[in-house]
């Protein structure tokens, strides 16, 4: 009996780990599994039977189109208690109240009881806390895609929020646009290692000798811009720190452990793969709505009819 040939995934430098190979295979061959860096790969297992599936699904496999030029807004939510919990201008939260309106749920990154990043389903307002403010450590996605395309099959509204490579996963593992799904990705400047942060949550608990229970990693102080490092802990106690001056921000923005492959981003210019993008606005005159710009501004990238339609809705 021949023995089957396995596919060629991406390499090692240009894998996003989005998942799409693993959650796309038919005979669940496909596993992801965490490298010395405590990044998830995929990797091919014996009852891989050579179909070729996760190759054809793979993004960093094929070759993107180029799109037109999005419509480009400077956003922000009405509520100022959103304003506040929020990276930018809490536009995310008006989307994903709105999916929830339309009877729809919503996917995005949150922390779990171990302070780990990972994707979540979101099905009622109260919940949307956990999904706001940016999580700049790679999520974990698990079933995600199944989801997904489970709630999708029900007629559902579906809103989905990740990375852009994680979008395109979606629509790589879905092989369609569904008209009742809206993807949202985020202007990234890449995805720190879940390895490190779980040493990191680690190292605070050891240090501080209690542990950890909340973290926010761009917190905000009235009235001020600059975003903050703060962490809550289990006896009530807090740790704040301007972000780019905190022990994990000097590593985050000096690049020291980010995913190989967000080092050469694919999506790292106007070429987006969801329906809308989000980020923080910067640019505006000081005098121009300055009561909005001291609690944040989103900008908003509209790239598809999907999402000018629902924008204008």
């Amino acid at each position: 009996m021949a023995e089957t040939v396995k596919p060629q995934l991406a390499s090692h430098d240009h894998c996003t780990g989005c998942g799409a190979c693993a959650s796309g295979c038919p005979k669940g061959a496909v596993h992801m599994v965490r490298d010395k860096e405590g990044f998830l790969y995929p990797q091919i297992t014996d009852g891989c039977v050579g179909c070729g599936h996760c190759a054809h699904v793979c993004p960093a496999l094929k070759q993107r189109e180029v799109p037109s030029a999005p419509a480009v807004f400077a956003v922000w939510n009405e509520d100022e208690a959103v304003r506040a919990h929020s990276t930018a201008g809490g536009v995310f939260t008006a989307l994903a109240e709105f999916a929830l309106e339309c009877g729809g749920v919503v996917f995005g990154a949150a922390l779990d009881e171990k302070l780990q990043v990972r994707h979540i389903v979101v099905k009622n307002k109260e919940d949307l806390r956990l999904l706001r403010g940016a999580k700049p450590i790679q999520s974990e996605l698990g079933e995600t895609y199944q989801q997904v395309q489970m709630y999708l099959e029900q007629r559902r509204f579906v809103l989905f929020c990740g990375t852009p490579c994680q979008v395109d996963g979606l629509y790589r593992f879905l092989g369609e646009h569904p008209e009742n799904l809206l993807t949202c990705d985020f202007a990234c400047s890449g995805v720190g290692s879940p390895g490190v942060w779980a040493r990191f949550v680690e190292s605070m608990a050891y240090i501080k000798r209690k542990q950890p229970v909340a973290v926010q990693f761009c917190g905000k102080l009235p009235g001020q811009r600059e975003r903050r490092f703060q962490v809550r802990f289990d006896d009530g106690t807090t740790f704040d720190s301007p972000l780019s001056k905190s022990e994990f921000g000097r590593g985050f923005f000096g690049n020291l452990f980010l995913r190989p492959a967000c080092h050469t981003c694919p999506y790292a210019s106007v070429d987006r793969p969801g329906d809308l993008s989000l980020g923080a606005f910067y640019g505006l005159p000081k005098d121009a709505y300055p009561q909005e710009q001291r609690s944040g501004v989103s900008l908003l990238l509209v790239n598809t009819p999907h999402g000018a339609h629902v924008f204008d809705t």
